[in-house]
């Protein structure tokens, strides 16, 4: 985003306006504050292309970063839930790095995090209900199911923003759009359908966190664009008010004293635990801010297109990596159609944001 500069000029005479030199010398054509200030103002234009162009690589490279780090994590977090299985406490913990993580920026300079106001806290304890219950939905669904059968599930969650949108605010979007999403999902179920194996818990927990996600993106891209809160903001404000509320389900289901005991027991048995808790930790908290920065740099519909692109990759890989699934020649042709449908949201998307060069165009010439 471009500010304006006021510049403030005096001029002795209405009948007489003060002229400047263009080069700043004496002798040269001269121009009045009029022509000078046109000339910023033509400036100014000049540079809206490359805004522009520098706000579509930001909604790129956050699309893709949270991608990328969503689909190392659901294997980390498949691993260490395998073995330890209290997602709670899982979640707890992940709370509290987070807003360790923030702090340590914010004390090294890395970033600026306004002090949390009751006025925000209002704001945002709808976000923090669904964020929480989405998440806890879903660690209950990642264990319970295989990774392919997860994801297929979950990829039904852009309907679900589609179908918010237009409930809550009516919201419509393009045919060309909705088609797409469709293809998406269409594919994504075709590629699970010779897979699925029937889990009441795990399927009731993944349907259940395919609609509470959809209500949280769509608080996220409306607290951001709407209240002004940035993506550190929301990382931090969501951790603050989410601790004491999962430390208080912990503690009263009992659940905190059977992970510590579960815990000391798999550092004495599994090397391997260890680090693969403290990176799943670590990938969640940068996860939750690549999902913030994603949602306000694009939108909802977006981050869960990404989302659902992402589950492709995790789905083909959960055959391998986990075992278990066979895939099919059925399952191939839905990944076609899911990334058909992806390729083509992504066309479509990067032709709104491009710049109306036409429309941009200055004359330096008079």
């Amino acid at each position: 985003m471009s500010s304006e500069e006021h510049h403030s000029v005096e001029v002795p005479s209405p009948d007489f306006p003060e002229t400047v030199s263009e080069d700043g010398g004496f002798g040269k054509k001269s121009v009045g504050v009029d022509e000078k200030t046109q000339l910023m103002e033509e400036g100014s234009d000049l540079n809206k292309p490359l805004a522009k162009d520098a706000e579509l690589w930001m909604s790129i490279a956050s699309a893709c970063a949270y991608g990328l780090i969503g689909l190392l994590m659901g294997f980390f977090n498949k691993a260490v839930l395998e073995d330890w299985p209290y997602p709670n406490s899982f979640l707890t913990l992940q709370m509290a790095v987070s807003i360790v993580i923030v702090n340590v920026m914010q004390v090294s300079g890395l970033t600026t995090v306004q002090p949390l106001q009751l006025n925000a806290v209002k704001n945002l304890l709808p976000v923090v209900f669904f964020y929480n219950t989405n998440v806890a939905f879903a660690l209950v669904a990642v264990r319970a199911l295989s990774i392919p059968v997860y994801h297929v599930l979950k990829r039904l969650t852009p309907v679900m923003v589609l179908a918010g949108k237009f409930l809550i605010w009516g919201n419509t979007t393009s045919i060309e759009i909705a088609l797409s999403v469709l293809t998406v999902v269409s594919g994504c179920l075709m590629a699970g359908l010779g897979d699925l194996s029937f889990d009441f818990s795990g399927y009731s927990a993944a349907l259940m966190s395919c609609a509470l996600q959809s209500t949280y993106l769509i608080l996220v891209e409306r607290s951001g664009t709407e209240k002004g809160f940035n993506s550190m903001e929301l990382l931090l404000y969501n951790g603050m008010l989410s601790l004491p509320v999962l430390l208080a389900i912990t503690l009263a289901t009992g659940e905190v004293w059977d992970s510590v005991e579960s815990i000391q027991y798999q550092l004495a048995e599994n090397a391997l635990f260890l680090p693969l808790l403290i990176s799943s930790l670590l990938m969640g908290s940068l996860l939750n801010y690549c999902l913030f920065l994603c949602t306000l740099c694009n939108s909802a519909l977006t981050t869960t297109i990404v989302g659902t692109l992402r589950s492709v990759f995790g789905t083909v890989a959960g055959f391998f990596v986990f075992g278990g699934v066979k895939g099919t020649a059925f399952m191939f042709l839905g990944v076609t159609f899911n990334t058909i449908g992806g390729v083509g949201y992504t066309i479509i998307k990067y032709r709104e944001k491009q710049p109306n060069t036409s429309q941009n165009r200055v004359r330096l010439e008079k």
